[in-house]
């Protein structure tokens, strides 16, 4: 069991052993839930494609949002 001081601003400091345990990192979420009269944190999945960003560049450096609108543009001309 730990113990946490809860800040003037309302915030709590989650253990180093706690963190490392269930992966948490800055910025992460957690659900806040009353169960039983018991307060309890519980880690939100990541988006899984938030961890892609970034590494599906293509060699040609060209922007996904670029791609995009250029086949918006195809597909207008098809029809």
């Amino acid at each position: 069991m730990y113990k946490v001081t809860i800040s003037e601003k309302g915030q709590i400091y989650i253990p180093v052993a706690l963190r490392r345990r269930y992966g948490l990192k800055k910025g992460d979420k957690l659900v806040l839930e009353e169960i039983e009269g018991a307060i309890v944190l519980r880690p939100l999945p990541r988006h899984p494609l938030l961890a892609l960003r970034g590494r599906l560049k293509g060699e040609e450096e060209e922007k996904l949002t670029d791609l995009l609108l250029k086949e918006r543009a195809a597909d207008r001309e098809r029809e």
